[in-house]
């Protein structure tokens, strides 16, 4: 049980590191950046399933069925999302609204899975939404309104995945990241061909958004997936909420973009109600 715990707090680490390597890149579009992205994910994935189950990878990957499919679209379609916002508006204000995937969560914990929602974990979900709210707050800006709407539609698409995990418990759902990436490559592909944008950017930039794949995406989502055989949804998506509290963090150290005194705060506010969470857990 500590071990998936262990899971669901190191995961969000490699996910904080979105942010600032989509900013850094100059030349790629939010499509091309999917493409490589969720292509070198589902390799990734994919070798490491083959080491792990070698002649069992076939049975275990018809045994999760269709719920490891559905879990993998709707995956697919929060990693789509998640690149597409921060393309479209700061970072800041995406990490904001990811504020809304713990309650959503929870609610729907509740009502398919029959989760019971603890009071504490309800006062940590308050205060990580309160402390969000203070570090990007002042940040909204009417120019924002598309990023910050495809932020909430990939909440959305998390949301139902961290439940859809929950769901899936009793049998391995890591193959569901690999169908995300697959799904998510062949999406991305799509669209860019379609747009005549096509798929050709600096080799440093395909070199930068493999590395989001493999790294950024393909631990965390994997180290995520085993969690959630151990962790309640609504424990996972508040988990989740370390990416928040560590992106600003990146962004200053590699782009000079320094917190303001309200980021510290809210992040301040953020950092203890995960320590609450943490707490909660052990107990």
């Amino acid at each position: 049980m500590r071990r998936h715990y262990a899971f669901a707090v190191t995961a969000p680490v490699f996910w904080s590191l979105a942010g600032v390597v989509v900013k850094s890149l100059e030349q790629a579009t939010e499509w091309q950046i999917n493409f490589y992205r969720c292509a070198s994910l589902a390799l990734f994935v994919a070798i490491v399933t083959l080491i792990r189950y070698r002649r069992s990878t076939v049975a275990v990957l018809r045994a999760g069925g269709v719920k490891v499919l559905v879990a993998g679209t709707l995956l697919s379609g929060a990693m789509l999302c998640n690149v597409i916002a921060l393309k479209y508006t700061t970072v800041a204000v995406a990490v904001f609204v990811m504020a809304a995937a713990p309650i959503f969560a929870a609610l729907l914990g509740r009502v398919f899975l029959g989760e019971q929602v603890i009071a504490r974990v309800w006062v940590s979900i308050a205060m990580a939404v309160i402390g969000i709210g203070i570090m990007v707050g002042g940040r909204l800006h009417i120019g924002d309104r598309f990023g910050v709407a495809v932020a909430v539609l990939g909440i959305l698409f998390f949301g139902v995945y961290a439940v859809s995990l929950r769901a899936g418990k009793n049998i391995d759902m890591t193959p569901a990241v690999l169908y995300g990436g697959i799904i998510g490559t062949l999406i991305s592909m799509s669209v860019s061909m379609g747009t005549g944008v096509g798929l050709v950017i600096p080799l440093i930039e395909v070199l930068w958004c493999s590395l989001l794949g493999v790294v950024q995406l393909g631990l965390g989502s994997v180290l995520f997936a085993l969690a959630a055989q151990g962790v309640p949804a609504v424990q996972l998506t508040l988990f989740a909420l370390g990416e928040p509290l560590l992106a600003p963090v990146w962004v200053w150290l590699t782009l000079g973009d320094v917190p303001t005194a309200a980021t510290l705060t809210g992040g301040a506010i953020l950092f203890a109600a995960l320590a609450l969470q943490i707490s909660a857990a052990k107990k």
